[in-house]
């Protein structure tokens, strides 16, 4: 199955995202709330990018540190499908997410894994409490340091991930060169932010990785 492609909007405004995303959210399958939107403009946010996309999964990247299953109901309260707890969370914060989210179809709780050094110990814990999703993330900072390129220990972890039974979304300096890195992985979704909201022409941007995919996992 090939991955899905998921637009992350990573602006401090709605009004701008509310522009990429009614141009865009057809040509791709999941649309972001990224984390500085949602602490910008809160779950009002949400809804606003939920309006605009009514056909996309929808994921509110909350990050949740504490509050799981509060911070769970307001985000699929305010029409997400999906949202993000962050990996240094106690095990109960996940725990209390996970049920909210399985208290109603279709929606999930994904382990954001930003910083996250000991991904082996981490990931066996979440195997234990029911963990499906996590999102292998080169964050933007580290980027400010020396460059957000993909290594061959990120990949390496991003296939172990997906060989102890995850469903592994990439994140950060994902690019339509970077694509075939992973070619012999089973990724579940590529996540593209300024690749595609920040191109000339976002449309195209979009249907360029979509059909770079097909390509790649025919």
């Amino acid at each position: 199955m090939a991955p899905l492609l998921q637009l992350a909007l990573d602006f401090i405004e709605v009004g701008p995202a509310l522009e990429i995303a009614r141009i865009v959210s057809p040509e791709v399958d999941i649309v972001e709330v990224g984390t500085p939107l949602v602490k910008a403009e809160g779950m009002r946010g949400v809804r606003a990018i939920r309006e605009a996309c009514p056909d996309n999964l929808l994921l509110a990247d909350m990050k949740t540190p504490d509050v799981g299953a509060l911070e769970a109901q307001m985000a699929f309260d305010a029409g997400a499908d999906w949202m993000t707890v962050i990996w240094a969370a106690p095990r109960v914060t996940i725990e209390e997410a996970l049920a909210e989210a399985q208290r109603r179809p279709g929606h999930e709780v994904l382990v954001e894994m930003t910083g996250l050094e000991d991904i082996d110990r981490q990931a066996s814990l979440w195997r234990e409490i029911g963990v499906e999703r996590v999102v292998y993330h080169k964050g933007w900072d580290e980027g400010n340091v020396g460059g957000r390129r993909w290594t061959a220990a990120d990949l390496a972890a991003v296939q172990t991930l997906a060989e102890q039974g995850f469903k592994v979304s990439v994140a950060g300096a994902i690019d339509l060169d970077s694509i075939d890195m992973f070619v012999n992985i089973p990724i579940s979704v590529f996540v593209v932010g300024r690749a595609i909201h920040g191109a000339s022409d976002p449309v195209e941007a979009a249907r360029q990785f979509k059909e770079t995919i097909r390509q790649y996992w025919a």
